[in-house]
This record gives C-alpha cells, structure tokens and sequence, in this order.
C-alpha cells in the first residue's frame, strides 16, 4: 500500500495569494490600505530579526496610527513552492500559529498559501479519515468505548449499543458515570496505565475481557479509551451445562443408540473449526484402509482419534492393538512386534509367542511414539507394510496378515531424517495421510466444553455435587497455555474436583501453575516489556499481594506459603511499599 495521507503533489497546488514585503515602520492605516485593495494575501515584515506575517484580521481592532510591528504576531514558516503537502503540514503542526510563505528558486517570497484551498483540503482528508473510523467501529465485534477528560462519552460503536442497550445518541456527550458504577476505562486514564485481557462484569448479567488505556495526543491525556470482549454467553454457557448435565448424558445415550459406528468419534470434544474439520477428515479416511500419520504435541489426544478412526472402520470388530515405540528395549522390539518360537533364546516361552502384527490381525496396529523406533526396526517394519509378511524370531516360516498401521508422533520427523535417526522409505510409507491435532492453546474455544465433560466425569467418579465454576477460574483456563495439552487440563479439573469442599469452584481452588499465571502473563505482556528490573520487581510485588490476599493478611502464613523468612517478608514489603499491617 501507499502513503495514506495524499493532498496535493506539490505544497504550490494549494494555490498562493501574493505577498508584500513591507517596511515594520509603515503604519496600520497604510497596511489596511495595502490589504484592502485585495491584491495581497498578507505583508510581510522583518521585526528583531524574525519575519513576520500580518493579515487584515489582525488589523481590525488596532489603531490606525499604530505601526505594523506592533499588531505583527504571526511568525513566517518559508516552505519551498515544490514541497510535497505532506511535509508542509509536519512543518506545520510543530507551530501551527506559524503563516506558511512560499520562496521561488532564488529564495525570494512570492505568496502565501491561500486559506480556504488548505482548509478544504484538511477537511476533505479529515472526512476520509473519519469516515474509516467510523467504518472500523461498525464492523469490529467487540465493544468500543472513549471518554475525554472530564468522562463525556465521545465514542460508542453499534457493539456497544448492542451489549449494554444503550442508543449512542442517548450516551455520547454524557458523563460515562451517569450510566455505568465500577469502571476500568476512567481509572486507566488517570493513572495512565493499561489492561489487557482483564476479567470485569461493569453491570448485573454482563461479563466482559476488557482492554483499555489511556488516549495521548503529544505526550498530553486527552481522554481514555476501553475495548471490551463479550464473554456472556460463555459465562452463561458455563452455569447452565452445569444444569444440564443429566439430560446431556440422556441424550448421549440416545445418540450413541440412534447413529451407531458415527458416534465413534463422539469422544473427540471441541467445537473449533480446526477440531471439526479434524473429525470430518478423520471420518472419511477411516472407512479406508490408508496408513495414517498422527502428528501433534503430547497430550493432544492422538490415541483417542486412532482408536476413533478404528472404530469407524470396517474392521471395527476386530483387535485395536496399542504398541507405545519409546516404552519397548531396543534388544525386545523385534520380538514384541513380530514374536518368537518357542526356545529362540534364553528365557523365551517353550510354546512361542505371537507378537503385536499377529494379535492385530484383521484390526488396526497402532504405533505410538513411532519416532522412538530405532533404526535397525524401521526395516523391518517397512517390509511388513509393503508385502504383509514377517517372520518370527528364530522362525523359518513365513507369517502373511492384514493389518491396517496407524502411526503417531510429536517428534520432527523431517529433521530426524536429516540425522540419519529416521528411514526417508519408512517416512513416505507412513505419511500415506497425514493429520495433525492442534494444540489446545490454539483451540481455547474448546476449553469451556471439555472443562465440564472433565467435571461431570469426576463428579460422578468422586460423587461430589459441584454445581458452579465461578467466571475467574473459567478465565484463568482460557488464560493458560496448556503445555500439556488435553491430558493437562483433564489432570487439572480432577485436581479441583477433589480438593473442592463445597459446591462452587473458586480461584482458590486452582493449581499452583494457574495462580501463577498472573505472573507469566505479567512477564510476557508486550506492555511490560520494558526493563528487566522493573519487571521482576512488579512481578515480585504482584506475587506478594496475590500470597497475601490467599492467607487474609497473615504474614507468618504468607512467609511461609512463599518460603521465606518472616524477616525476610517485612523487609520486602518495606522496599515495595506495601503495607505492613491491615
């Protein structure tokens, strides 16, 4: 894209109106002669060493017999007759009381912009501008608000309208206070701070995540301005599966009767476009008998979509066998996949022993961490996926079955390649489909679903009535990242379940790794990223309060939640200047 500013090519398109040198001891009466006859734009003037510019208007008041040095308040900005607009109104806005005078070549003055061609101009660009703001308020999703400095309403987008039911003609020009208690937007103006992602509810019924800062115009506060996401429904959403958790696991029975095979990917939750789109692959391939590569972070449930796609598929009758690669010795592989006969070495079974291929038979062989294979296996393996047969260990006789290998792996198998740590051969052979399961951080829109089907699973197992997660935790697991995925956030819930006395879960109740991700998101904030003093000592601060408020005020309890002498604390809280009583 180009410059977005574009008025004129040249500051000489504005058009000019000539200009008169004149003497400064010439009067006001001979200067209003001069203007009047309406052939000059301005006089200009030399006054202790500074060029002055003097207009009819600031003859109107002044005595005639005055000299023209004495009503000359308007100082001269020279500008080339071929500089770009651009540059002329940056000159310009560092002293606009300044009167832009045009030089030819030889630097002599020939005129002075006339004022209607610029101010038509700057209006014309004012309306452009405004016309784009006002289309970016309309089509944003989220709730626009911002006050000047004395809290009057100046911005109110159709979102805004929508969430709290009020007209912008019934708010704009009013004082913020007159409608709204409890407010974010006017405390981050006045202490020239900003909130990003902040949990607020600014009215009964009404939970928002709210972004708000400061408005500056040349280092000045001119008002504030808020940004505030609709989490309602959610909230909402979140209270009322509570409710209904009964009649969802009624229907679930119902569907399971109804759709048969189709409901063997009813365990993959998650209502992403990248989930659904996930289980709409996933069902298509499974009717076939294509070697499928799982790919994705640990704990992002590729077991569960393997055994999915099995049960999806014509072989659904048959054995589903898990061999985890990176659980088996290198020196028991060969005989765990393929078996041995009886007395192939020290210890085996007199009787022999199928392995993995011949117990899945017919089924589906799924191999779990298959980049944990060694080397000397991933021949081996090879062989059995193009021809079918293998032979036991110590075996002569040739073994033939129909297995269908689905694979998974979190490792970079590319990379892995360029190592020599994995066959290239065996690599394609199993990259026949590929599907990869996105991590939850990238799917955060699923957390709220499977939060409850977690929730609903250990109520159940622990027989406990749970009957509410307060909108603070919910927010907290839509905050984390998740490193371990699913399998994380499930090991989470049944932490909460267990520990929860009553029939709420609060923010107390949370692990060690949610509370401090007040910290970690203090830390890895873009506003925060400023001096890494500054930061550590904020977080520090924060880590206190927040031990603080958990103890209700108990220093002896909170030195030793954060395992520190009490000396230590009061000495702390000395330098951070928090108080030490009440």
């Amino acid at each position: 894209m180009g410059r977005y500013h574009k008025f004129y090519p040249r500051a000489c398109d504005l058009h000019n109106l000539p200009v008169q040198e004149v003497d400064e001891s010439i009067s006001v009466k001979e200067g209003q002669r001069l203007l009047q006859s309406g052939l000059l734009g301005g006089l200009l003037l030399r006054v202790n060493e500074q060029y002055m510019v003097v207009l009819s208007s600031d003859l109107t008041y002044a005595e005639e017999s005055d000299l023209l040095n004495a009503v000359a308040r308007r100082p001269a900005l020279f500008i080339s007759e071929q500089l770009a607009p651009a540059e002329l109104f940056k000159q310009w806005m560092k002293n606009p009381s300044a009167v832009p005078v045009m030089k030819d070549a030889s630097n002599k003055p020939t005129g002075m912009l006339e004022p209607l061609h610029v101010a038509n101009a700057l209006h014309a660009e004012l309306v452009k501008i405004r016309s784009y703001f006002e289309a970016v308020l309309c089509q944003v999703n989220e709730s626009v608000c911002g006050i000047d400095k004395q809290h009057r309403v100046v911005v109110w987008n159709p979102k805004a309208e929508e969430l709290y039911g009020v007209k912008a003609e019934e708010i704009l020009s009013a004082r913020i206070e007159d409608f709204f208690s409890n407010l974010r937007v006017s405390n981050c103006m006045h202490e020239k701070k900003e909130l990003k992602g902040h949990y607020h509810q600014p009215c009964e019924g009404t939970h928002v995540l709210i972004n708000s800062a400061p408005v500056q115009a040349e280092d000045k506060v001119i008002g504030g301005l808020s940004v505030e996401k609709d989490i309602t429904e959610l909230v909402q959403l979140n209270q009322e599966l509570t409710k209904a958790s009964s009649q969802v696991k009624l229907l679930e029975q119902e569907i399971r009767k109804i759709s048969g095979q189709d409901c063997a990917f009813r365990k993959l939750i998650g209502r992403s476009q990248a989930m659904q789109n996930l289980i709409a692959f996933g069902k298509k391939i499974s009717t076939t008998d294509a070697t499928v590569l799982l790919r994705g972070e640990s704990g992002t449930g590729k077991e569960l979509l393997a055994r999915a796609i099995h049960q999806n598929s014509p072989r659904h009758m048959n054995p589903f066998i898990v061999v985890n690669c990176g659980a088996i010795p290198n020196n028991l592989f060969e005989s765990e996949l393929f078996g041995y006969e009886g007395g192939a070495f020290t210890g085996a079974d007199r009787k022999g022993k199928p392995g993995m291929f011949e117990l899945a038979n017919g089924g589906t062989l799924f191999l779990d961490e298959i980049g944990e294979m060694p080397v000397e296996m991933q021949a081996k393996l090879l062989r059995v996926l193009q021809e079918g047969v293998f032979y036991r260990v110590g075996g002569s006789e040739p073994v033939q079955v129909n297995v269908r290998v689905l694979a998974a792996t979190h490792r970079d198998l590319e990379a892995m390649i360029n190592r020599r740590q994995f066959r290239e051969d065996l690599y394609y052979r199993l990259n026949v489909v590929s599907l990869e399961i996105p991590p939850l951080r990238e799917r955060r829109e699923d957390i709220p679903e499977l939060v409850h089907l977690f929730l609903q699973e250990f109520c159940r197992k622990y027989d406990k009535s749970i009957k509410k997660i307060e909108p603070a935790v919910m927010t907290s697991f839509l905050d984390y990242t998740w490193p371990g995925n699913v399998r994380e956030l499930k090991n989470a819930v049944e932490r909460l379940v267990v520990l929860t006395d009553g029939d709420v879960i609060d923010e107390q109740s949370l692990p060690e790794n949610l509370r401090r991700n007040t910290y970690i998101s203090l830390v890895t904030s873009p506003v925060s990223q400023g001096k890494l003093m500054n930061v550590a000592v904020e977080a520090e601060k924060q880590l206190i309060l927040k031990t603080l408020q958990q103890v209700r005020g108990n220093r002896s309890e909170a030195a030793r939640v954060l395992g520190i002498p009490r000396s230590t604390l009061y000495y702390k809280l000395r330098q951070l200047g928090i108080p030490a009583k009440g």
